[in-house]
């Protein structure tokens, strides 16, 4: 089977009667597979039965949304945890505005060290955050720490398969702080072991997520974006800075790079 995909293809196999049609072909391709939507990662999150009466940490919770649509899906109590204050001051005016705003809190910190005591979460949540974490084994073992006995960890995060190219991978974790290990599904799945914690589930979601976004919202434009960014650099550079265009580039070849298979997003539920 692997030959059939390795060895090259003759002009004669490529223009030649493939026994189906071009346009049957390419009809069979544009069927939608039925994705999941990215809020399935809230179904896996339900699945540890945690509700009303319940405390979870969002670990690097950003604008704590995430935090939000936990306690309004769930009734459980919340700390969203940020180490930026750019985030902190959006998550507070956010939590203000919100109807389950008084299930929320937010605060200062980082996943190395959570401001919270031993033992006070049932569960622990974390979307697309672990590649930012130099020291995982560090963060874990806090994870485990703030985690009551028997707690879980929700992890939702994007990794490198094998046909995203050694140079790709240096540029993206460059432009968008990434740990070049955490792209390392196999290391990582070592680093949660070693941490004391067993992997209950391994949810290889891939580009599901990004499917079902394309199929319900019009005007993808990343394409486009990534083409005109690499062909007018020095324009963009001069209009945006140096810093904006490397993230707004590197964020677009990222979706770009999980929508056609060199990265694969994973939800992972771990248990202390």
């Amino acid at each position: 089977m692997a030959d059939d995909f390795t060895t090259p293809l003759t002009v004669e196999q490529m223009y030649g009667d493939w026994g189906i049609e071009w346009e049957d072909a390419v009809a069979m391709a544009d069927l939608s597979l039925d994705p999941r939507p990215r809020t399935s990662m809230y179904d896996a999150f339900g699945a540890l039965g945690v509700g009303e009466g319940g405390y979870v940490l969002d670990i690097g919770g950003r604008d704590a949304a995430q935090a939000l649509e936990l306690a309004e899906r769930f009734g459980c109590r919340v700390l969203s945890v940020d180490p930026v204050q750019a985030n902190i001051d959006l998550g507070s005016q956010a939590i203000a505005d919100h109807e389950h705003g008084h299930l929320v809190d937010n605060e200062l910190g980082s996943i190395n060290d959570i401001p919270a005591p031993h033992n006070v979460f049932d569960a622990v949540f974390s979307r697309d955050m672990i590649g930012h974490v130099e020291d995982l084994e560090g963060a874990l073992a806090e994870c485990r720490r703030v985690l009551r006995p028997g707690g879980a960890m929700v992890i939702h995060d994007v990794f490198a398969t094998p046909l995203l190219e050694p140079k790709e991978a240096a540029r993206l974790s460059a432009d968008l702080a990434q740990v070049p290990e955490r792209l390392d599904s196999e290391l990582f799945e070592r680093t949660v072991e070693a941490a004391g914690f067993t992997i209950d589930v391994i949810d290889r979601v891939a580009s599901e997520w990004l499917e079902h976004l394309l199929e319900s919202e019009d005007g993808e434009k990343r394409l486009l974006r990534a083409a005109r960014l690499n062909r007018e650099r020095d324009r963009f550079v001069e209009q945006m800075g140096v810093v904006p265009y490397r993230v707004v580039l590197g964020n677009t070849l990222w979706t770009i790079y999980r929508m056609i298979g060199k990265l694969e997003d994973r939800v992972y539920v771990i248990r202390a």
